[in-house]
């Protein structure tokens, strides 16, 4: 019986050491109709970027993954197993150096994170396999040195591309982690890089246990749910929050730049682009509560109105 172990480059970022070991051991994954259509899209778009990029004067040698392109298949062996790789596609302008460049679509709160942070900060399971993908092929003879991710924003069709540079300490730190892996015979913790948001999407949680079916907030047991039109609802309230959050950090940039460079400037409207800033101020008035309750107290409480109304919180929880 074969007992060589096997890990795909693509899961060697995965947070979770745990649903690494299972990953290895070839037990069963289960994954949500939901998680195989967005994986789906993605393989269907991925050609329709591949010409966008072509379009734009790239050069794009693409891993087809069929016979005609074996030579895209490729394997690194390490102590205990072998870790495999299957770049996306390798692009290039002109005479400049090649790229690796892997291709993900992305929904817009992933999308501008990575944007505003770029790949290692934000996506660093991205980085990862494009690590592992690089020294695959440098052990090949290719001199890779620029890694980047070509994005595709579903919710808006804008793209991006975002370059950084491979690092050896990196390969090194995930060939240690591929080995460790390797060399358990039972699940591990988790793992220094764990977030208890991966729980949610990954498809060994029926094996792990881990993944507890009712977890403790506070003093109460909270019951898990299968229905995913709430599962749904939930995320959609965190991902709006976030986005809300992002809004936020957006515009107090925008307000810091004009602040500086147009209302101590004096201009009270200018032209840029094709929109129009015009500086209105606004003088309001509002009763101050804290000093009205200090000097009038059983005047607040006379006038006082009870009501109430639902706060949904969210709590991310391992």
């Amino acid at each position: 019986m074969d007992n060589h172990k096997v890990l795909r480059a693509s899961r060697i970022g995965t947070l979770c050491d745990c649903a690494l070991f299972y990953s290895v051991a070839g037990a069963e994954e289960i994954t949500t109709e939901k998680s195989q259509r967005i994986f789906e899209v993605g393989k269907v778009l991925e050609p329709v970027i591949v010409s966008w990029l072509r379009n734009e004067g790239w050069n794009v040698k693409r891993n087809l993954l069929d016979c005609s392109n074996e030579g895209m298949s490729l394997s690194l062996e390490v102590n205990g197993g072998t870790i495999t790789a299957h770049p996306d596609c390798i692009i290039s302008r002109d005479d400049s150096p090649l790229i690796l460049a892997d291709i993900k679509t992305m929904n817009d709160r992933s999308f501008r994170s990575l944007k505003h942070d770029g790949t290692v900060k934000s996506h660093p399971q991205y980085a990862d396999q494009l690590t592992i993908y690089a020294q695959a092929l440098r052990e090949c003879g290719h001199n890779i040195e620029q890694l980047a991710i070509v994005a595709l924003n579903k919710n808006n069709c804008e793209g991006y591309i975002d370059y950084f540079t491979f690092e050896p300490e990196r390969y090194e730190a995930l060939k240690e982690r591929a080995q460790r892996i390797f060399t358990l015979d039972e699940a591990p913790e988790q793992g220094d890089r764990f977030q208890s948001w991966c729980c949610g999407y990954c498809g060994y949680s029926h094996l792990c246990e881990l993944c507890k079916k009712d977890t403790a907030v506070g003093d109460e047991s909270v019951p898990a749910t299968d229905n995913q039109e709430v599962i749904d609802a939930v995320e959609l309230l965190s991902e709006s929050r976030d986005m809300e959050k992002a809004a936020k950090e957006l515009s107090d940039e925008a307000k810091a730049v004009l602040d500086r460079e147009v209302r101590k400037q004096g201009i009270k409207s200018l032209r840029a682009g094709n929109l129009v800033l015009i500086l209105n101020e606004i003088k309001s008035s509002r009763l101050d509560t804290t000093a009205l309750k200090k000097a009038h107290p059983e005047l607040v409480s006379e006038f006082m109105k009870q009501s109430s109304s639902i706060r949904y919180d969210l709590k991310e929880v391992a």
